[in-house]
């Protein structure tokens, strides 16, 4: 299965066409027909520099059952980035307005019929850097022959963008064991300067080596295929996907240099600072989906960490406070206005430290549940042993217990360790972007993966977690929806809600806490919580 540089030979697919790279493949003209549809549909594959493509119109050609067309709604507007417009740099793209569906000769001995064209309009990572542009894409299937063409909506090679060969065209053909790549140069007619520099670019060269990457992805891919490969996690099942990259790449556009460049903490500025960019982007997608008006609502960000995500939050105009036990040396360099909702404090649920319901009900003179909890502090000069009460803890201007939160909070859990499973138990709506596994008493926990099917693979200990935020979150009565974020992370789950399912919307506050007490007690309580807690507080902050 070697490469092999074609470029002295002549083409299968006729004149003009100029062969490049060929090797011989085990899997079959289905399985590159499968494996390429899905590559045209996500050109990210191929490409580091794009985001993604919209399909603006496909014609699919059957005999059997029908010709179908399609033409979508985006085919005559022009990509928006929301906040592009207060930035000094212009998006760049080229002839959006030309949707016509590119040809191409075939002059070859290939009997090759038209199976399907689209227009699709590629979109970079950097649209302030690199072109927007439309693309036809064809797929012609022949005997034991598939053929996939792209053609750029440009009118010469000095106006093709960084991301594409310099060339009218590329052709990528499975035929009979082998896959090939072949370019359409864009010599006038009559013309053989492109022609002929092609013919003798070494291996080496920019476009020689984009035809390589080409042969090596669509190879893999079709191998995949066929040793029956399904791609177990679904993106964009909450947040339209459109929606969600314009966002970031506007949020990027305005705050990643200046707070990659500024990053005062000992982690990879790249890695944080670009996943709670995509992270807001996601927050701002779902308040707007579900209809919340930024002016009548508050975030808070328990375990906010670095303060990033509330940073970025709060420039974009939203409402809300970070909280965490240890104060991070980013917090002093964002804006004052800032830096006053970034708050060190412990959590501590009041349902820890309040009487129990029924006591309430009994005497509702009676404010606290009269525990002690101790504190252990060890110095130079020895070891200090003190205590705090549920009283001194609840009035305490160190403690949060979420009681003092707004009706109209929303909380926002992004790797915040020991709180992941406390989160949809607090009472307001929510997202939980599990990271490390705790109990509810702050220690360490595994969590048990759900039953599998037989001959099904089990879940992760990760998929285990997430798993079990839900599982608590559909007890409280939540109406959940689930994620898999488009973020630079591995632990890229996110459960979240913004409504209670009947009858869980009219209860009484007394029913709820009930129910928290029946869940405490349900995961093994919650003995240790509050004495781990105020440990956080004199440890080292986590590098994640």
């Amino acid at each position: 299965m070697t490469e092999e540089l074609l470029t002295s030979q002549t083409s299968i697919l006729g004149d003009p066409w100029i062969p490049i790279y060929r090797k011989s493949v085990d899997f079959g003209a289905n399985h590159f027909e499968s494996a390429m549809s899905n590559i045209i549909k996500e050109p990210n594959i191929n490409s580091t520099v794009i985001m993604r493509a919209d399909i603006l119109k496909e014609n699919i050609y059957d005999p059997k059952h029908g010709d179908t067309m399609f033409v979508s709604k985006l085919i005559h507007q022009t990509p928006e980035f929301p906040g592009s417009e207060n930035t000094q740099d212009e998006v760049l793209h080229r002839d959006l307005h030309d949707v016509e569906i590119r040809e191409i000769p075939n002059n070859g001995g290939l009997q090759l019929t038209k199976k399907c064209e689209l227009v699709r309009r590629i979109i970079p990572r950097n649209p302030f850097k690199d072109h927007i542009i439309n693309q036809t894409c064809l797929v012609l299937t022949g005997e034991d022959a598939v053929l996939v063409v792209y053609i750029p909506h440009i009118a010469t090679k000095e106006e093709i963008p960084f991301y594409l060969p310099p060339v009218y065209g590329i052709g990528i053909l499975y035929h009979k064991g082998q896959v090939s790549i072949h370019y359409l140069p864009f010599d006038e007619p009559g013309s053989t300067t492109e022609h002929d520099l092609l013919k003798s670019m070494p291996a080496a060269e920019r476009p020689i080596r984009i035809a390589y990457r080409l042969l090596e992805t669509s190879s893999k891919h079709s191998g995949g295929v066929k040793s029956g490969y399904e791609k177990r996690v679904n993106h964009d099942l909450v947040v339209p996907k459109i929606e969600f990259q314009n966002r970031y790449i506007s949020l990027k556009k305005k705050y990643s240099s200046k707070l990659v460049n500024e990053w005062c903490e000992s982690t990879d500025p790249k890695k944080h600072v670009f996943e709670d960019l995509a992270i807001a982007a996601f927050l701002i997608e779902y308040w707007i989906l579900k209809k919340y008006n930024k002016d009548e609502f508050e975030f808070r960000d328990l375990g906010c960490g670095n303060g990033l995500l509330v940073y970025i939050l709060n420039m974009e105009g939203y409402r809300g406070k970070g909280i965490d036990a240890r104060a991070r040396k980013s917090w002093a360099i964002y804006p004052e206005e800032v830096q006053q909702n970034l708050l060190e404090q412990i959590i501590v649920p009041s349902v820890l430290l309040k009487p129990h319901p029924a006591v309430s009900k009994m005497d509702p003179n009676i404010q606290d549940n009269g525990r002690r909890f101790k504190q252990i502090d060890k110095s130079e000069s020895g070891v200090n042993v003190s205590f705090h009460t549920s009283e001194s803890l609840l009035h305490s201007p160190k403690v949060c217990t979420t009681d003092e939160f707004p009706p109209n909070t929303f909380i926002i859990g992004n790797h915040s360790d020991e709180l992941t499973c406390w989160i949809p138990l607090l009472g307001f709506p929510f997202i939980v972007i599990p990271c490390c596994s705790h109990a509810l008493n702050g220690a360490k926990m595994r969590y048990p993966p759900r039953k599998a099917p037989t001959n099904t693979p089990q879940n992760s200990t990760y998929a285990s977690l997430v798993d079990h935020v839900e599982d608590l979150s559909i007890l409280m009565g939540w109406k959940v929806e689930k994620e898999m974020l488009r973020i630079p992370s591995t632990r890229n789950g996110a459960i979240m809600s913004n409504e209670r399912i009947q009858p869980f919307q009219q209860e009484p506050e007394e029913i709820k806490q009930m129910r928290v007490l029946d869940i405490i007690a349900m995961e093994g309580g919650a003995e240790g919580w509050v004495e781990n807690s105020m440990k956080l507080m004199t440890k080292e902050p986590r590098n994640h």
